[in-house]
């Protein structure tokens, strides 16, 4: 059974305005320890966690290496709406994964917790959950990303996506098509 890991970034405004997205990191849940432990590994001593953003093009060459070395896929979903709030941004696209996480099958996925947000998530689980739209089976959790290394994964991979937004395409290209990506 397949276990997630999910984290959400806006897009850079001046170049990808009114854009959002979720990536959802999926591995085994066999691998998990290991994912946990390589992630581990690439925090720097300065570092609460290790964060796309701030990080210079070589570290995040060595971060994009290390991801690509791991079994894992990606899901992205992207939201683009003119002047709407991140929660609703947030909603539309768990709207989309989480129906199609449990479609893989995921038994899991883990949410970077974002506090004043993480009940709306949860709404949104138990509205497909009363809609049959997705199974039971299907669970979400939060977690604070400073202690949850796998975490650390899905962050990556969004930032690479939005670098290939705004026209590097280099690290997302690292990632050999494991990532795939929706647009909503």
């Amino acid at each position: 059974m397949l276990t997630a890991w999910g984290d959400e970034s806006g897009s850079q405004p001046d170049r990808d305005p009114d854009t959002y997205l979720i990536a959802a990191a999926l591995c085994d849940e066999d691998d998990v320890p290991d994912v946990r432990k390589t992630m581990e590994s690439l925090r720097l001593a300065t570092e609460k966690k290790v964060h796309w953003h701030g990080s210079s093009a070589d570290r995040r060459h060595d971060l994009i290496e290390a991801v690509a070395a791991l079994p894992l896929a990606g899901l992205v979903v992207i939201h683009t709406e003119a002047a709407v709030s991140d929660r609703r941004h947030r909603r539309k696209c768990l709207e989309y994964l989480l129906p199609n996480l449990a479609e893989m099958p995921c038994s899991h996925i883990t949410l970077e917790s974002r506090s004043h947000l993480d009940a709306s998530d949860l709404d949104i689980l138990q509205k497909f959950r009363a809609q049959k739209v997705i199974t039971s089976s299907l669970r979400v959790n939060h977690a604070v990303g400073m202690v949850e290394p796998a975490l650390w994964v899905a962050d990556i991979v969004c930032g690479a996506v939005v670098q290939s937004r705004v026209g590097n395409p280099t690290y997302l290209a690292k990632l050999s098509g494991a990532v795939d990506l929706r647009q909503i």
